[in-house]
């Protein structure tokens, strides 16, 4: 617009001077005076954007809401604002694309919209973009304000589980720790022990503090409590698929589930991951389940190392001995990975003394139908060899959801 006028001005002076026409001058000023006129309005300033989100993590498949505000102090015209939205993220409810007029009065809007991600992760919204005109558009102004906000949304999780009937022929026992290291005192005497912040006062050996000069504590063995300890498996083979629609997505919310489940209970619940050598000791209490969930997301994306099963079970001997925790490794079998699955499990049971749980999560059948189920066939042939050394649990995520796969697990877990 300012350029047509700014070109109708110059061929109306040019005509008229050449044409002696003071007609066609005078006409060529209204529109000059009109741009002058603009060029002395400025355009919306002294611009503020604060920008909230109604929760700041979220389960996959839940939406938020993002609430925007806006205030404008001076300057006249057009504000336009606009939030890009983060990748992976859909625009479920409102706009977040707006534009005001702002009057010779203070500006201040207030709008909301919904989002939700379709992918589990860590999103960074960025700062707002705010472009401000005056009304003929002589003049503008661009800017970024506000902050960045994250949202993190965490893998699915059912927190109740309907268990089946297959608990009164339960299978599996988990087994109590033989001293568990937050389960309550007990009467037998452990040892005397320099005195650490939080200890009872009941428990000072006075004699012994007297003696030494040091304040010294009895320390007692505390009562068992059951533990179960997750291994997922975090090397390639469970990266194969589509984003968001892998093994090792799929196992992540398999795991979480799981574990609301036992520390609901009190049990103690620990987590290994395969390939990234990452290993949360069992422990109880919300945020051993948010610490699971977040390691679980943080070693995703990473390139799992050269780990054997068995080579990861010799490491985790000394808390196996300590715990005693019923073992539930979670991993893609394949025909390739079958000699190492095969020692790895020996290895748990030569320790344990007791078979583990084996979850196989399979999604070849999703992928390619042709392709997928001749993988699958495979895939029974090595699973019936391994069922003598674990219980195998079988999940074909395309087929049998979440919430089958966990009643089915839970109901052979006394």
């Amino acid at each position: 617009m300012k350029k047509r006028l700014v070109g109708y001005v110059l061929w109306a002076l040019i005509l008229g001077t050449a044409l002696l026409a003071p007609g066609m001058i005078a006409l060529a000023l209204v529109p000059l005076s009109v741009l002058a006129l603009a060029a002395l309005i400025d355009p919306p300033g002294k611009i503020e954007v604060r920008k909230r989100l109604s929760k700041r993590e979220i389960r996959l498949g839940e939406e938020v809401e993002v609430e925007v505000e806006v205030s404008v102090g001076r300057g006249l015209g057009i504000v336009a604002v606009k939030d890009r939205l983060p990748r992976s993220t859909a625009l479920t409810a409102g706009s977040n694309a707006r534009a005001f007029f702002k009057g010779p009065k203070p500006l201040r809007v207030r709008y909301t919209y919904r989002i939700k991600p379709t992918l589990r992760g860590t999103y960074t919204l960025p700062r707002t973009e705010v472009t401000a005109r005056n009304p003929l558009g002589t003049r503008y102004r661009w800017g970024i304000y506000g902050r960045e906000l994250l949202l993190i949304a965490v893998p699915e999780m059912i927190r109740a589980v309907p268990v089946t009937g297959t608990r009164r022929k339960a299978r599996i026992s988990v087994p109590e720790t033989s001293f568990s290291i937050r389960g309550p005192i007990s009467t037998d005497f452990k040892e005397i022990r320099d005195y650490r912040t939080g200890d009872p006062m009941k428990l000072i050996n006075w004699k012994a503090t007297a003696r030494t000069g040091r304040v010294l504590v009895n320390e007692f063995e505390r009562e068992g409590k059951k533990a179960v300890l997750f291994i997922v498996d975090a090397r390639e083979e469970m990266k194969v698929g589509t984003e968001g629609e892998s093994p090792y997505e799929h196992a992540m919310k398999l795991v979480a589930s799981t574990a609301h489940h036992y520390l609901r209970r009190d049990y103690h619940v620990g987590l290994y991951l395969l390939g990234a050598r990452k290993f949360l000791p069992p422990t109880t209490g919300r945020r051993q389940l948010e610490s699971i969930v977040r390691t679980m997301m943080d070693f995703e994306r990473v390139p799992g190392e050269e780990e054997s099963l068995s080579d990861a079970v010799e490491r985790l001997k000394r808390a196996l001995v300590q715990y005693s925790p019923l073992v539930i490794y979670v991993s893609n079998v394949l025909e390739g990975t079958k000699e190492d699955t095969t020692r790895g499990l020996r290895t748990v049971g030569r320790v344990e003394r007791r078979r583990p749980v084996l979850v196989d999560v399979s999604v070849y059948p999703t992928l390619d139908e042709r392709t997928g189920t001749l993988i699958e066939l495979e895939k029974r042939a090595v699973l019936g060899e391994l069922e003598g050394l674990a219980h195998v649990v079988r999940w074909v995520p395309g087929r049998e959801d979440l919430g089958e796969t966990l009643s089915k697990l839970l109901g052979e877990i006394a």
